[in-house]
């Protein structure tokens, strides 16, 4: 499974609705009916609008994160994005007349009024501007950041903006209070919301479809988020296989003195309205081949292609525990900063005398092998502790586990009461 959408991903969708943009509804799924039916590839498709993709980067009409020739490399290696591409690019350029009666003033799109671009400066850049304002401003009042990124507050990739929401946004920014770092979410929300009910702005988050294209609102109503908040529940923990075997790591010295074998990684189910779901929790132990800090806690739902959401960092994770049980929270931080502190000492070990450095470097292979072993490190030393306090906390829900569960719900799905109102486009 994918943890998480890439940059690649998300730069191949606004190219593709670009290129959908530039053909037109009709020519559009004419000419994508035999890559939907797979009877032409992704190369092929690359090639037939090779003229059109450069264009898009020449004109400036799409900006991305990556390269055009790092997401053509990235969409021909991953079929499915290929698809889900082809799939919501068809249906925005048929449906985005459709998508909501309320929004008549968004035009229906043309190429050269540019209206997909994945990071552009005046809408993209200016909405980026502004919740750097309003996250500073949570900041000054309570302490911490709000959000460790933006796409928990908006997770949009694209925006329909008509021209007035361009001035309303240009206006925002320009304002004293934002340039002071003074602006508060509520006050910026509440202007999109305006801009959302009066048809002039349509956020839009695209997730990988398998199946068909839905259209859902997202925090268009606090009432209706608190409803579902309501019906979401924890439901226990799914069984997991602990790692079995040790190591040792003394000052040069490193050796797995015991096969292992086993997982890492722990979920916890849950209920949101009619919809089955987890919150899988994991340690992403390297980075560079170096020991990295970094946690993931991943939403997903059954049956669905995409992830629900994600939270990145496990302070973050600990504040919204904290919110409900502070005395969890504690046990939580403490047992990931003891298990990591352990962790971190016995990979430089393993990578300097254990072999890991020259695993990291070498083939595919030996890649695949300093991969296997940090896992188990991270496992034995970090995740089987930090498994059994989330097990035991979660294994009997009650009331203040269920609002545990909705805290970080809300969070990692982008629905807190700080978070921008949008529309997902998923399956």
């Amino acid at each position: 499974m994918a943890i998480t959408n890439t940059p690649e991903a998300e730069g191949a969708q606004a190219l593709f609705c670009y290129i959908a943009d530039v053909l037109g509804a009709k020519k559009t799924v004419k000419e994508f009916k035999p890559y939907l039916s797979k009877v032409k590839g992704a190369p092929e498709f690359f090639d037939s609008y090779k003229e059109i993709v450069t264009k898009a980067y020449s004109s400036g009409a799409v900006k991305t994160e990556k390269s055009k020739d790092a997401i053509i490399k990235y969409i021909i290696k991953n079929n499915d994005w290929f698809i889900s591409s082809l799939k919501i690019s068809q249906y925005i350029i048929e449906e985005v007349d459709d998508i909501s009666g309320k929004f008549q003033k968004i035009k229906k799109p043309s190429w050269d009024k540019l209206f997909y671009r994945h990071g552009d400066d005046e809408v993209m850049g200016g909405m980026a501007e502004l919740f750097k304002s309003a996250n500073e401003e949570f900041k000054k009042a309570n302490g911490s950041k709000f959000f460790g990124n933006i796409n928990k507050w908006s997770p949009a990739d694209i925006y329909f903006a008509s021209d007035n929401a361009k001035n309303v946004i240009k206006k925002l920014l320009d304002s004293t209070e934002t340039k002071k770092n003074n602006l508060k979410f509520a006050t910026l929300n509440q202007t999109i919301g305006k801009l959302i009910e009066k048809a002039e702005l349509l956020p839009l988050s695209l997730k990988q479809v398998k199946k068909e294209v839905v259209i859902k609102p997202v925090n268009f109503s606090r009432s209706d988020e608190e409803a579902l908040l309501a019906e979401t529940f924890g439901t226990g923990v799914l069984p997991y296989k602990v790692m079995e075997g040790s190591y040792e790591a003394k000052n040069k010295s490193f050796k797995f003195d015991k096969p292992y074998k086993g997982g890492r990684d722990i979920y916890v189910k849950l209920k949101s309205g009619k919809y089955n779901g987890t919150l899988q929790f994991r340690h992403t132990p390297a980075s560079g081949g170096r020991p990295s800090k970094g946690f993931k806690v991943v939403l997903k739902y059954a049956g669905a292609s995409a992830l629900g959401g994600q939270v990145t960092s496990f302070d973050i994770l600990a504040e919204q525990i904290r919110i409900n049980d502070p005395d969890f929270a504690k046990d939580m931080l403490s047992t990931f900063n003891k298990g990591y502190a352990k962790f971190e000492k016995d990979m430089k070990i393993y990578n300097e005398f254990g072999g890991g450095n020259m695993r990291y470097k070498g083939d595919k292979e030996l890649k695949n092998k300093f991969n296997s072993d940090v896992g188990a490190i991270s496992a034995l030393a970090l995740m089987n502790p930090l498994r059994k306090v989330i097990e035991n906390y979660f294994k009997n829900p009650n009331e203040k586990v269920h609002n545990v569960v909705r805290s970080i719900f809300s969070y990692v799905a982008s629905r807190t009461i700080n978070s921008s109102p949008f529309v997902i486009a998923k399956d």
